[in-house]
């Protein structure tokens, strides 16, 4: 393959990848009412990308200088939209106290690069996303562990939605890793292409995550009665 056809392959990848979020948005659409709270609020995740998407392929010069904007908007806007969701279904109030304090930490320091420049923002923010839910996605996972089994894993939509986003984090390090040895050793198209495959790889868990999201899927339990909470801390 020659370099003109490589380059020519990447751009389809990167094309059919945004492209891609037009599967679990068509299920959002078809699947809704099915829905409980915390897959609803995470269906706005696919309204995000897309919006981004045409942002950054479309965006006028005559307004934006460049479309880095929309690449920052869309890593920011997903740690807060995630980590609402995970303040939903965590059953731990530890937990839902450390989402938000590391949702707002990742807010803050997103907003730092932003101070100098959009240039160190792309890469912080996406970098800053991926290790945020990467944890996020864990902290579900070891709360799965720790609770009885009431459904087999493959069906659980936020198990789903941790892997889907534990491989897109560990994807990200790979094609940054990637384009380090492209300065020496490798063509740079190689890591859009890792960048395309880990985010239809992660639009297709997502995809799955509300096929089989239910109306009682996992929610925070209502809180003890002030008698059995008593007993439940003596």
């Amino acid at each position: 393959m020659s370099p003109d056809q490589f380059t020519a392959f990447t751009d389809y990848l990167l094309n059919l990848n945004q492209a891609s979020v037009l599967v679990p948005m068509v299920v959002v659409w078809r699947r809704r009412r099915h829905f409980s709270p915390a897959v609803k609020l995470l269906s706005w995740y696919v309204y995000l990308s897309a919006f981004c998407s045409l942002g950054i392929n479309f965006s006028s010069p005559a307004i934006f200088a460049t479309n880095h904007s929309f690449v920052v908007g869309f890593n920011l806007g997903k740690i807060l939209l995630f980590g609402a969701v995970y303040q939903q279904i965590l059953h731990s109030a530890g937990a839902r106290r450390l989402v938000k304090m590391v949702t707002l930490g990742a807010v803050v320091c997103i907003a730092a690069m932003l101070a100098y420049g959009t240039t160190l923002a792309v890469p912080g923010s996406r970098i800053i996303q991926c290790a945020v839910l990467a944890g996020f996605a864990m902290l579900y996972l070891e709360q799965m562990l720790n609770d009885s089994p009431k459904t087999r894993i493959m069906q659980d939509p936020f198990w789903l939605l941790g892997l889907g986003q534990l491989l897109y984090s560990a994807g990200t390090v790979t094609s940054f890793s990637l384009d380090y040895l492209s300065k020496n050793v490798y063509d740079q198209n190689w890591k859009y292409v890792i960048i395309a495959l880990i985010g239809m790889g992660f639009n297709y868990f997502l995809t799955l995550t509300f096929l089989r999201a239910r109306p009682h899927d996992a929610s925070v339990p209502a809180p003890l009665p002030v008698e059995q909470a008593a007993l439940a801390t003596s």
